[in-house]
């Protein structure tokens, strides 16, 4: 019973143990891939009949698919040749009512100045009437005081001669 155990006898050793944790790893693997391809199967059965009608209306989808690209084409090329066609008239527009924009400018600083012209000549107007009115308002208030003194001398004087 004197057996020698070799470092060759070891690495085999752990070789042969390697590789069953790895058949051993595969198998799980295996295991779990065909539980998956099982579950896959039994909901491709069970939704058979939708998998079979989706297959046979793909090409009328695709049919349908293929009109509505038409149509869209159709539609974009139609309102392409609309705008191109629309196009120089709305320039024109545009064009008219920049210059219409640019009467009413005018137009308006017009106004503006002739408002300020009137504003101004109004409250020239109302300061000459404001001035004269002063004037008015201390000459009758001269006038009065010349008729009192006035008034005054008269009586000043009929007391003088009627004595």
């Amino acid at each position: 019973m004197n057996q020698v155990f070799t470092l060759a006898d070891f690495l085999s050793f752990l070789l042969y143990l390697a590789g069953i944790a790895a058949l051993i790893s595969l198998f799980l693997v295996l295991l779990n891939v065909h539980k998956v391809l099982k579950n896959i199967n039994a909901l491709i059965e069970k939704n058979q009949g939708e998998i079979d009608h989706t297959i046979k209306t793909v090409p009328a989808l695709m049919d349908n698919a293929k009109d509505i690209s038409v149509s869209v084409n159709s539609i974009t090329k139609d309102a392409d040749d609309m705008v191109k066609t629309i196009k120089p008239e709305v320039e024109k527009t545009m064009q008219a009512v920049g210059s219409v924009s640019d009467t009413v400018n005018g137009i308006t600083r017009e106004v503006d100045n002739t408002t300020y012209k009137v504003s101004n000549a109004v409250s020239d107007i109302t300061d000459v009437i404001s001035d004269t009115a002063k004037t008015i308002s201390l000459t009758s208030d001269n006038a009065i005081d010349y008729f009192y003194i006035f008034k005054e001398v008269i009586k000043t004087l009929k007391e003088v001669f009627l004595k």
